[in-house]
């Protein structure tokens, strides 16, 4: 009876004070430059699917501004998230293929009790596509 009260204490203590990081959400990137602007927005649903958005506007191509669109599902492993694109996953519209892409998630740590302001973000560290690696978009 000892035994099974103590595990029982050790398993309510494990379910209070675990860390679970809620990533799910909207995620931006946004660059102004004096002849254009770039952006792009992944939104990451709980039920483990993503879209991406990505807009350019740049003064004097043609056309004027370019969008494109993807989805599919995606996993966490510690702090990577892995994006996975499956073939019914791409149409006239979801262009996007974001299979191979890796990105960094990154938070303020609970036992960080200090005055900084550590924005909740992800950062790609690996793509197929080469202007999305290096991009740090933060949450909304």
């Amino acid at each position: 009876m000892k035994q099974m009260l103590f595990f029982g204490l050790i398993m309510l203590q494990t379910a209070v004070f675990s860390q679970t990081k809620v990533i799910n959400g909207t995620y931006q990137f946004n660059f102004e430059g004096s002849n254009g602007s770039f952006s792009e927005t992944i939104i990451l649903n709980p039920d483990g699917s993503f879209n991406i958005h990505t807009m350019r506007k740049l003064d004097g191509t043609n056309p004027p501004e370019s969008n494109a669109y993807g989805k599919g599902k995606w996993e966490m492993n510690k702090k990577n998230i892995h994006f996975i694109a499956h073939k019914s996953d791409f149409d006239s519209k979801f262009t996007l293929n974001l299979n191979n892409t890796q990105a960094r998630f990154n938070s303020k740590s609970p036992r960080d009790k200090s005055n900084r302001d550590i924005p909740t973000s992800i950062k790609i560290i690996k793509s197929d596509i080469s202007w999305l690696v290096g991009r740090e978009l933060k949450k909304q």
